[in-house]
């Protein structure tokens, strides 16, 4: 036989047997001598896949797992009337295949050498068939196996679309962006991943809570943001047995397509399907609008009033007691001239004609005072008054609603106008869904009634820097400074659009000055400190960067996320604690495996430490293999041969880096210096002089420099003399 049957290098995983048994289960019915029923066991009782054994044979299963040592739990058992045959390949998975419902007698008869053989080809065939649900550029699981996992119980899941774009213009520089996206998902999403090819990825997660999925949406998005990708996109919709596994799909690929016309880094989910009947700010149905028109359209000025008992009806639900309140009849608790129309049994529009602001406000108070002195019922009254800056007549209808909204942070029953907070508080209700563009169409209608309102004008400064719109939305928070200067939120956020426009001293000045905010001790992120760390290493003040991410570990202890452990890594190494940095970083790759910086830093200071010369150096080499188009990796390695006196090598890496980045003065002040010690000192005199005659030259740097041209002249002078 010319070629093996293909075994897929990661072997079998314990998801293969929850993602995949319906086509291995196929598979074995033909590699057992017998007919027979099987399954997969986990050793896991919340797994799902455990419901097809009994008790009793899950008791067997359980029994025998804790007696077992290690070298047994790898080979086949029978349990009496179950066999049991390991199928973990992987360090510290455990899977097992169990046979059932055959005959004890004939189980007995089976030699532990033949169940080997046989567990070995079951391995192998099932590895095989693995690979025809697996994507070979990612290895993880491809449109097949994801079609598989849909068909199967709902269970209370979601399935999240996660569609990715690499900041790269080259075919290379994509291919390596695309490969490091897909190891930083994989540290991110502990659940199993499916590539959809493209750069669109699949989850299907245990959470069915909206919430929890909006916030698990938005975290990711951060996280991916901050690694460089151009634009990030996720639309999710849970899963139900009302859509086939293909329409589940496409229903979840046009919630995508909404959320890449939203913005650059944006979200939606299935609320995009039922949001003209069911959004919060919906309009009535058509009829009831005419209605209205033909009463207000001779109108120069009126009131609108909305009454809901939304509140009521969601207590009652809870309680599940009694009946859902339903609204009364308002019309005896109504001036002659208004009218009232009903929308649901919860909620009625009231139209009062010719009413001002101030008698609109107080008529609303004492309607809810009728009613509630009348009926025991607590309503919530939200109104608007026409004519409104920029609101037609219609809008004045979601106005109402908008009111309605901004009720709900009030106690029960409370009446509210419609005012630029209540614009506020819808904006930031399209700012969760992932709807930036429109958050900000809010926000600057609320401010066209409130300018200079310090709250719009921080939210409309970060929906504007969620789509890079940076110059704009530090404008906001310039102007909220000019009225609050220690406005703990417009300090953090000027900070984050001054370091993304490239102005490093404004934001760390920004940063520094929220840190003194007294806000800090209640507000303060993780978020905060990677960013201002980062400017701290950037800016070669490594002893402030390790004490600021320190005081958050002392605070806070330590995160999880691998950033965390790489920033520190750099701080410690550029602060000269070579033996901390090495920790540091060892935490990060076993975090994030396939970082590029956390494996050239440890690289270099593997060399620097004498610590594996060749472990250092594959190090650096597997860095600049992940991502080619970073200078600082073939830096970090030419530093490394600098070390080791390879200083030929070291200089080829140093002109290789600089190609990619020109002016950086490290690794000019590296370049000098090599050719100083490779006796090319006119070279070396260059290389020296044109680090002084950068504008942006670091103290440090300029330092050395001054002090390799005063070498160079003394070299020069005893080679003259001589």
């Amino acid at each position: 036989m010319l070629f093996k049957d293909p075994i897929c290098e990661q072997g079998f995983q314990a998801d293969d047997g929850l993602i995949l048994s319906q086509p291995l289960l196929l598979e074995l019915e033909e590699l057992l001598p017998v007919p027979a029923s099987a399954g997969f066991w986990l050793h896991d009782s919340t797994c799902p896949s455990e419901k097809i054994f009994t008790p009793d044979q899950l008791k067997k299963l359980q029994a025998w797992y804790s007696k077992a040592d290690q070298e047994k739990a790898c080979l086949p058992a029978v349990l009496k009337d179950l066999l049991v045959i390991p199928l973990g390949t992987a360090q510290d998975e455990n899977i097992f295949l169990v046979v059932f419902d055959v005959d004890p007698a004939v189980l007995r008869k089976m030699a532990q050498e033949w169940l080997i053989e046989l567990q070995k080809k079951i391995i192998q065939r099932f590895c095989s068939i693995r690979q025809i649900y697996t994507d070979p550029d990612t290895a993880f699981y491809n449109r097949r196996a994801l079609t598989l996992l849909l068909a199967t119980e709902p269970c209370q899941r979601t399935l999240f679309l996660i569609a990715t774009v690499p900041a790269t213009r080259t075919l290379a520089g994509n291919s390596q962006k695309t490969h490091q996206v897909n190891a930083l998902l994989r540290s991110l999403i502990e659940e199993p991943l499916f590539s959809l090819g493209h750069g669109l990825f699949a989850a299907v997660c245990n959470i069915s809570n909206r919430s929890a999925c909006l916030d698990f949406s938005h975290r990711l998005i951060a996280r991916l943001k901050r690694e460089g990708l151009r634009r990030v996109h996720i639309g999710f919709s849970s899963l139900s047995n009302t859509y086939s596994p293909q329409e589940t799909l496409h229903r979840c690929q046009l919630i995508l397509a909404e959320a890449e016309r939203r913005g650059p880094y944006s979200l939606c989910d299935e609320a995009f399907f039922v949001r003209k009947e069911q959004h919060p700010f919906a309009l009535p149905k058509p009829q009831l609008i005419r209605e209205l028109q033909k009463k207000w359209r001779r109108l120069d000025q009126f009131g609108l009033l909305l009454v809901s008992l939304a509140q009521e009806q969601g207590t009652q639900k809870k309680q599940n007691k009694h009946k859902a309140p339903t609204c009364p009849d308002l019309n005896p608790f109504l001036p002659a001239s208004s009218s009232s129309h009903q929308i649901n049994p919860y909620e009625q529009l009231i139209l009062l004609p010719e009413r001002s602001l101030a008698h609109l406000k107080k008529e609303a108070q004492e309607l809810r005072q009728k009613i509630t002195e009348h009926t025991e019922l607590l309503p919530s009254i939200g109104f608007c008054h026409w004519p409104t800056v920029g609101t037609n007549k219609t809008d004045c209808i979601r106005s109402c609603r908008k009111a309605i909204l901004h009720a709900s942070f009030y106690p029960k029953g409370a009446v509210v106008a419609f005012n630029a907070l209540s614009y506020n508080v819808s904006g930031d209700l399209y700012f969760d869904e992932g709807d930036y563009k429109q958050a900000i169409r809010e926000y600057k209608a609320g401010l066209r009634i409130r300018p200079g309102d310090v709250n719009l004008l921080n939210s409309l400064g970060v929906a504007l820097a969620e789509i890079n719109r940076h110059r704009e939305a530090e404008a906001c928070f310039s102007q909220v400074l000019q009225q609050e200067p220690k406005n703990y939120m417009a300090l953090i956020n000027k900070g984050m659009s001054c370091r993304l426009l490239g102005r490093p001293d404004e934001a760390i000045s920004c940063f520094e000055q929220g840190i003194d905010c007294e806000e800090h001790e209640h507000q303060a992120s993780i978020e905060l400190y990677l960013q201002l760390g980062k400017l701290y290493c950037l800016m070669e003040n490594f002893a402030k960067a390790v004490s600021l991410l320190q005081e958050w570990k002392e605070r806070n202890g330590e995160p999880s996320e691998f950033i965390f452990f790489r920033l520190s890594g750099e701080a410690f190494m550029g602060a000269g604690k070579h033996h901390e940095a090495i920790k540091a970083l060892q935490r990060s790759l076993q975090i994030y495996p396939q970082n590029a910086d956390s494996q050239s830093m440890l690289g270099l200071l593997y060399v620097l430490e004498d610590q594996g010369v060749e472990v250092g150096l594959s190090l650096c080499d597997r860095a600049i293999t992940a991502d080619s188009g970073d200078a600082l990796h073939l830096y970090r390695r030419a530093q490394a041969l600098h070390h080791l006196g390879r200083h030929t090598e070291a200089l080829e890496n140093v002109k290789a880096s600089l190609k990619l980045q020109k002016n950086n003065e490290q690794t000019l002040l590296l370049r000098a210096i090599l050719y100083e010690e490779l006796g090319s000192l006119r070279r070396a005199q260059q290389g020296f002089q044109r680090i002084v005659s950068l504008k942006k030259s670091t103290e440090i740097p300029k330092k050395e420099a001054l002090a390799g041209l005063a070498r160079i002249a003394a070299r020069m002078r005893i080679s003259s003399q001589s």
